[in-house]
């Protein structure tokens, strides 16, 4: 078993755009959401989550209402279109190149974000990473419901599932590597042995400046 891990956050450190948002946009571009309150509810999210004041259960209770209907089958279909179409335009190729080195060495990979898991695992699978958590939502009859289960991928929580994780797989490594943009996962870099800030918002940068974090600038 390998001595190190490398943990990656994906919207806007591995892909040049948040997930989520691009997701909302891409139903409303499909017509298979109509309500532009949608759209807007993503708008303050991003706002919420940049001033790291998001209220995620609020926000996922409302955004989930989208897809209440349709049955996850169905929402994979649209998903696999998303994600050809949509994401991997915005892969950053020094992103893929840190991905190759790190399969090159044997080294697990694993993607971690706070966007809803469905989303993130098929987008780390089209990465080809195959450890993917994001926040699991609740199915009833087939379909997500708005109700998150288990502990969401988001800030703290982010350690926590990565604990958790670990301790299924029966692994301590020695070495964590973590690479984000973003000052909401200020705990999983505490939490790592290496930081790698990537295009860091302005707070993450200025703690990476304090503490000696790796500061990258990836561009498509």
């Amino acid at each position: 078993m390998p001595k190190q891990i490398a943990v990656f956050d994906l919207d806007e450190t591995l892909i040049c755009g948040d997930s989520s948002q691009l997701w909302t946009n891409y139903l409303w571009e499909k017509g298979i959401i109509t309500d532009p309150r949608f759209i807007e509810a993503d708008q303050k999210m991003m706002k919420d989550y940049s001033a790291g004041k998001l209220n995620m259960h609020d926000y996922l209770t409302f955004n989930l209402q989208s897809l209440h209907q349709a049955h996850h089958e169905q929402v994979d279909i649209w998903l696999t279109d998303f994600v050809e179409t949509k994401i991997k335009p915005l892969f950053y190729p020094a992103a893929k190149k840190q991905l190759e080195i790190y399969r090159q060495q044997n080294i697990p990979i694993i993607i971690i974000s706070a966007t809803v898991s469905f989303v993130v695992k098929k987008i780390a699978a089209a990465f080809g990473v195959q450890t993917a958590m994001g926040i699991d939502m609740v199915m009833k009859d087939g379909c997500y419901t708005g109700n998150i289960q288990g502990t969401p991928t988001f800030r703290e929580g982010k350690v926590t599932r990565l604990q958790q994780w670990l301790a299924e797989q029966n692994f301590s490594p020695e070495h964590i590597a973590f690479y984000t943009d973003s000052m909401n996962d200020l705990p999983m870099c505490l939490f790592a042995s290496e930081v790698f800030t990537v295009n860091a918002d302005q707070k993450l940068q200025s703690e990476a400046e304090i503490r000696g974090w790796n500061q990258l600038n990836w561009l498509l």
